[in-house]
């Protein structure tokens, strides 16, 4: 190393933006590479300068929307034979592993579990502020089926006919919700990262 102190890149955006001090403007007189680096510098600002501005149209939920339902609709049927297959095999699984006679105990335990996973998916959810969020189309159609499916199991939870027979069934539904609710947060935690880019 011969020692040279070259501008860095704080030192010559400064230098970009006019605010450059005296050392900076001399040494970029004189120093091929850091003229180079400004050139560059300046030539990346002209381009972003050059993309389009984008202003998202202010009534296309509703194109939104019905584009969402057609294409959860048309998935439906697929996405509900696979639904219908894995439960069942965890259904299975369950009876399997655990006997037919279930811990009254235990139970109660798990569906406060269920619950409680459930209500911290809620806080996490509200805490990313889900409508302040504009998403893209498929974004939108997997928010509005997941939310659908949730409003769905919220009232099967609020009617004990459904699970009054069966207790373990409101674990279940508790365990479903916790699970929608968490997809929930992946998706607008995954469009926020991709967007942060």
């Amino acid at each position: 190393m011969n020692g040279t102190r070259h501008g860095t890149t704080e030192e010559l955006l400064a230098l970009r933006d006019g605010e450059g001090g005296a050392w900076v403007k001399a040494h970029v007189g004189s120093c091929g590479a850091c003229a180079a680096e400004l050139y560059r510098l300046e030539q990346v600002r002209a381009r972003l300068r050059a993309l389009p501005t984008f202003f998202p149209p202010r009534d296309r939920w509703a194109v939104v929307a019905e584009r969402a339902r057609v294409e959860r609709r048309s998935g439906r049927w697929s996405r509900a034979v696979g639904l219908a297959a894995a439960a069942s095999l965890a259904g299975l699984l369950l009876v399997a592993v655990r006997g037919t006679r279930p811990d009254p105990l235990q139970a109660r335990v798990q569906l406060r579990s269920a619950m409680a996973r459930s209500e911290a998916m809620e806080q996490v959810l509200r805490g990313l502020d889900p409508d302040g969020r504009a998403l893209d189309g498929a974004a939108a159609g997997v928010v509005a089926d997941l939310q659908g499916r949730l409003e769905a199991l919220d009232a099967k939870l609020g009617d004990p006919a459904e699970w009054r027979a069966a207790p373990h069934r409101q674990t279940e539904m508790w365990n479903e919700r916790a699970g929608l609710l968490s997809a929930l947060v992946d998706v607008h935690t995954t469009r926020v990262a991709y967007v942060g880019l």
